[in-house]
């Protein structure tokens, strides 16, 4: 196994392993909604949360906060941010804030498994914690729809295919 993943010992790969038993555990709590909710808080804050400070740093000016689930149709919403002054220069930013989470994931993880951990509860509840940041990345239909408002999200889409063309092309 560690021809496959070089760099990674058993404790590492444990730790691997626990992580994507709880992204998996935490998707298949989803089919009960207020269950879910509960169990994806630590995500729904950290998500709402990007969403209020890019709303503030950028002149988005949030007027409410709230993880609070409520019904919503069919579904439930886990937290919402309202923004009183979306226009076409922040709408992007504010809406794909969240994606920020993956990195910050990424950088505890690596963090985490230098430190070489022994598995007990307290890392038990960093893997949790770790997979919330994960679920909490991942933007809403809601957060789609504000995003593409702005026409800064459809030039970085357009340069992001650009750049993707050319390099599968070879010209750069």
């Amino acid at each position: 196994m560690s021809s496959l993943l070089p760099g990674l010992d058993q404790r590492a790969l444990l730790y691997l392993g626990a992580l994507a038993l709880c992204l998996w555990l935490l998707n298949q709590a989803r089919r009960w909604l207020w269950f879910f909710s509960l169990l994806a808080l630590p995500g729904t804050f950290c998500h709402e949360l990007c969403h209020w400070l890019t709303g503030k740093l950028l002149n988005g000016q949030p007027i409410g906060f709230t993880v609070i689930p409520r019904r919503e149709g069919k579904g439930l919403v886990l937290g919402s941010v309202r923004c009183a002054h979306l226009r076409w220069y922040n709408a992007f930013f504010i809406g794909a804030a969240p994606l920020v989470l993956l990195p910050l994931a990424f950088l505890l993880l690596r963090w985490r498994l230098a430190l070489r951990p022994a598995m007990g509860w307290g890392e038990a509840l960093g893997i949790y914690l770790l997979a919330n940041l994960v679920f909490g990345a991942i933007p809403s239909g809601q957060d789609l729809r504000v995003a593409t408002r702005s026409p800064i999200g459809w030039l970085l889409l357009g340069a992001a295919g650009v750049c993707v063309w050319m390099r599968c092309t070879g010209r750069i």
